[in-house]
């Protein structure tokens, strides 16, 4: 019975102090949210974990159990998340690990906490959340990344330029296995036309449409183009900012081709090196989806002389 208490009122205490926090943000624009949004992440799992620690002091829990503890907490909070914050699977995947170590750290640091002859390290503990909180919250997140990736293609530039522009549906099913878990994944490219200025659509699963515009354009070369609507999907709403995509051919004067595709974007969550991990490795999947079909086509066509 304790254990379920200790669990329920520790997330309960955690959703309460992320209600708090939301509406509080209301009144912090600009560069001051950050001081007040962003630190709740490292801070709202550790509460939980100590608060949960509280409940289990008098309770005979080894170290090995502690991870355990953390483990269900960890599974009962993301749930509610996913219940009252309508959260997407994605999302509380990415979150997860993260969250369930912060949460484990509160856990252990409450079993220190609460021994009444610690006094020296539980003074210890403020000055380390302190130092946690103000690190992060000065952690810049807004700064620009670009991911490249490239891909060789057994054909010339001219038959790779083509399906650069624009491809038609991709048959094939998403390997990529949070694709499986329900992020959008790239479907089908339409052009607008050959020149700067001209519209584009990038077309993912779920209808989801990302316009952009052309930016640069040299036949057999380089194709940059500006993202002028951001996606809707809730996976990645509010989370991010795409900015331009870039796909540049080498001609490798062998009969091959070197196609190089890029993406910049900026990412509005903190910490920014923990989920910057994440979206690096699904911008390569989503890079590399396309530039795959874009080998098979051209190769294709390259057979077919």
């Amino acid at each position: 019975m304790t254990l379920l208490l200790g669990m329920g009122v520790a997330n309960l205490v955690g959703g309460a102090l992320l209600f708090g926090v939301t509406k509080l943000s209301r009144f912090f624009t600009g560069p001051y949210e950050g001081w007040l949004i962003w630190p709740s992440f490292f801070l709202l799992p550790l509460i939980v974990g100590m608060v949960a620690a509280w409940f289990y002091r008098r309770l005979n829990r080894g170290l090995g159990i502690t991870f355990l503890d953390a483990l269900w907490i960890a599974l009962v909070g993301l749930a509610g998340a996913a219940i009252f914050l309508w959260e997407g699977i994605v999302c509380l995947v990415i979150v997860f690990p993260a969250f369930y170590v912060l949460v484990l750290t509160g856990l252990l640091l409450g079993r220190i906490w609460f021994r009444p002859d610690y006094s020296r390290l539980q003074l210890s503990i403020f000055p380390l959340l302190v130092l946690l909180t103000v690190t992060d919250a000065l952690y810049s997140s807004t700064q620009r990344v670009v991911v490249t990736d490239e891909v060789l293609i057994h054909a010339t530039p001219d038959k790779v330029w083509p399906h650069v522009l624009a491809f038609p549906e991709i048959p094939d099913r998403p390997d990529y296995w949070i694709f499986r878990l329900g992020l959008p994944y790239p479907t089908q490219t339409t052009n607008g036309g050959n020149f700067v200025g001209a519209d584009r659509q990038c077309m993912f699963s779920d209808g989801i449409v990302i316009r952009e515009r052309v930016a640069e354009f040299v036949p057999r070369e380089k194709l940059t183009f500006d993202i002028v609507e951001q996606p809707t999907h809730p996976e990645a709403y509010g989370h991010i900012t795409l900015h331009r995509g870039q796909f540049v051919l080498r001609d490798n004067g062998n009969g091959t081709t070197t196609l190089f595709g890029s993406s910049w974007y900026t990412l509005h969550v903190r910490p920014s090196w923990y989920f910057d991990l994440w979206t690096h490795d699904m911008t390569r999947a989503v890079h590399l989806r396309v530039m795959n079909h874009v080998r098979r086509l051209a190769e294709d066509d390259a057979g077919n002389l």
